[in-house]
């Protein structure tokens, strides 16, 4: 009997040292994992890890469209970095999928939470040590109610303050210090390491403070593993605005309208919270009474803050109560910052739409 053909789903993660290559095939529950040294003497990191994976795929007889999705992470998604890559991506990449690059905390986060419940549902942690720098994502429960909320947040740690060297002899003693006062501030279940300041043998001491009562994991694919997952589709509790990640890059604002439903007023949101600014868009359609007037409302869901900005529709004609349907669209252009483009749509045969466009800038509460 011919095997069916199964989707696979593709994560990249472009690193200064290595570029790290994830597959997860849905038809067997199963990721299969590649890394590729990235020479660091010429070019940027980018540009040559996409030239070792491109002859990775070419020896392996690999097609773009052997992948249902392709979403790629990197070590600093910087707008330069994420315009570079988009650029030297070939055409037969762009020919069968969208440019869809996310930074590594959003990739450990869709990693985590698309593993088994009993794996997420408590305080998870990530530490990276790339260099001299600790990177620490904490991922804690904020409402531990039926329905649960979750942040992500973005901690760093210079080891060269703490006094801690690569090459010192008493590198573990004070590693397994600085570790031992971060627990006791930030606990967690379930610890994962990634980064090659983890590898060799010098964890004894470190090892046994972070094992104490906390299962943890090790492995240098995770942020491509959380790429990869993420063709699968974005987790429920994402899509429902219930994981806050506070990171440079992250939007923890929504946009949204009030609609009424049977008489009471409801806050609709357009966008949601937890992804990259550059990755936060949203579409919606209202109808309009008698008012030519927009209401927004812009959620900090950090703070729990509401403000309010109103928009004047100069351009569209005056019709009948509930005869204009307007298509509002949220775009960013930074964590705090976009534009909401306003569409009128009209109201079928009877009240064709003008499809002018009004463009209303809105600033978020910081």
């Amino acid at each position: 009997m011919e095997q069916l053909e199964t989707r696979k789903f593709l994560g990249l993660d472009f690193g200064r040292t290595s570029l790290q290559f994830s597959v997860y095939d849905e038809g067997v529950h199963e990721t299969h994992e590649e890394s590729f040294p990235v020479a660091e003497d010429e070019g940027s990191f980018i540009e040559n890890g996409l030239t070792a994976l491109l002859r990775y795929m070419q020896v392996q007889k690999l097609h773009w469209d052997d992948y249902s999705n392709v979403v790629m992470t990197m070590e600093e998604p910087t707008d330069e970095n994420r315009d570079l890559l988009s650029s030297l991506l070939p055409k037969e990449f762009k020919e069968r999928h969208d440019i869809h690059i996310i930074t590594r905390q959003r990739a450990f986060v869709e990693y985590v939470f698309h593993q088994e419940k009993m794996m997420w549902d408590r305080n998870t942690l990530l530490f990276d040590y790339t260099g001299d720098t600790l990177n620490c994502v904490l991922i804690d429960q904020l409402r531990r109610s039926r329905k649960k909320g979750y942040r992500a947040e973005i901690k760093t740690i210079d080891l060269a303050e703490e006094g801690i060297f690569r090459d010192a002899p008493d590198r573990d003693q004070l590693f397994s210090k600085m570790i031992r006062q971060f627990l006791a501030k930030n606990s967690a279940s379930i610890i994962y390491l990634t980064g090659d300041g983890f590898e060799g043998n010098w964890m004894k001491k470190t090892l046994t403070c972070m094992c104490a009562g906390r299962r943890v994991f090790m492995g240098q694919n995770l942020y491509a593993n959380g790429s990869c997952l993420l063709g699968l589709g974005t987790v429920n509790m994402m899509r429902e605005g219930m994981i806050l990640c506070e990171g440079p890059d992250m939007v923890y604002h929504t946009v949204g309208v009030i609609t009424s439903e049977g008489g009471k007023a409801n806050y609709v949101p357009i966008t949601t919270i937890g992804k990259e600014w550059y990755n936060t868009r949203g579409s919606m359609d209202i109808i309009m009474d008698k008012s030519q007037r927009v209401e927004f409302f812009y959620h900090n869901t950090v703070e729990n803050e509401i403000e309010v900005a109103s928009c004047e529709l100069e351009d569209i004609p005056k019709r009948p109560p509930k005869t204009t349907r307007l298509r509002l669209t949220v775009e960013f252009s930074s964590p705090t910052e976009g534009t909401i483009l306003i569409e009128d749509m009209g109201f079928g045969q009877m009240f064709p739409g003008t499809h002018k466009i009004t463009m209303f800038p809105f600033g978020l509460i910081s």
